[in-house]
């Protein structure tokens, strides 16, 4: 069975040699769920919509605090299960 998984990664500027910290937000049944969640993120926040070179889509967004700058990544990744 295959499971589409919603996946968060966040980078640190700052400390490059931090390990981003993932996380896994939730599951669905097929790539087009995963699409629209990140379409719903998108409509929220002030987001840059991104595709490598496999197609795969990354939302970015920098992150700008007192403590830390990096940026927060989503995207959908297949999973067999």
């Amino acid at each position: 069975m295959i499971k589409i998984a919603l996946i968060v990664i966040v980078t640190s500027s700052s400390n490059l040699s931090k390990i981003p910290s993932i996380s896994i937000t939730n599951f669905y049944d097929n790539i087009n769920s995963c699409n629209s969640a990140l379409d719903n993120i998108k409509l929220n926040l002030n987001i840059d919509d991104l595709l490598d070179e496999n197609k795969t889509r990354y939302l970015k967004m920098e992150i700008r605090e007192a403590h830390q700058e990096g940026y927060i990544f989503w995207t959908c990744r297949k999973q067999n299960t």
